[in-house]
């Protein structure tokens, strides 16, 4: 996936070492989440199991991956290495607030000099999970959280837009672009 990375309006600083090593991870996910989804899609509907409706566990897996591969502490989306912190999220809209406070902790008491929240835009949250987009944390969210939490809250914190960059084979993007089971 790319990162587009946004300061928010208090905070104006360079990303860390490990936040540049951070995203570098990210490169390649989405083309691997998308054919894993897609070759387990396939498998389920020919016989006649229940399909995946969402790119999103598969994400989150290499995500995950690749992260505990190249040494960083934690799970679930939230990685620490050194100074740094990188939240990449694709949870319910409802966390987005536990985010920022995890950020704020962090920065104040676990000597952690540089945030990130990474988030796909909501565009793109419609093909990595269309049942559910609305009403996960979208980059659109993020930004509106930051205009609120501006004056209030400066944190050392770095925004960042993620978006498909590693491409997919027509009929594996076809797939991800169609229907979905719902429910």
């Amino acid at each position: 996936m790319k990162v587009t990375l946004e300061n928010p309006p208090w905070y104006e600083a360079e990303t860390t070492t490990s936040a540049r090593a951070g995203i570098e991870l990210l490169d390649g996910v989405w083309r691997e989440a998308a054919l894993e989804f897609h070759a387990i899609r396939e498998l389920r509907q020919q016989n006649g199991g229940p399909e995946p409706k969402g790119v999103q566990k598969f994400l989150n897996k290499a995500i995950e991956g690749r992260f505990s591969e190249a040494g960083w502490e934690g799970s679930e989306g939230r990685f620490r290495r050194d100074d740094t912190w990188i939240r990449v999220t694709f949870r319910h809209q409802m966390s987005l607030g536990s985010d920022f406070l995890d950020a704020l902790w962090l920065s104040k008491k676990e000597s952690v000099s540089q945030c990130l929240i990474l988030a796909a835009p909501l565009e793109f949250l419609r093909i990595i999970t269309p049942n559910d987009a609305g009403a996960l944390v979208s980059f659109e969210k993020v930004m509106q959280k930051v205009a609120l939490l501006n004056g209030i809250y400066e944190v050392p914190i770095i925004l960042g837009s993620l978006s498909p960059h590693s491409a997919v084979a027509r009929s594996i993007f076809d797939g991800l672009i169609g229907s979905r089971p719902r429910g």
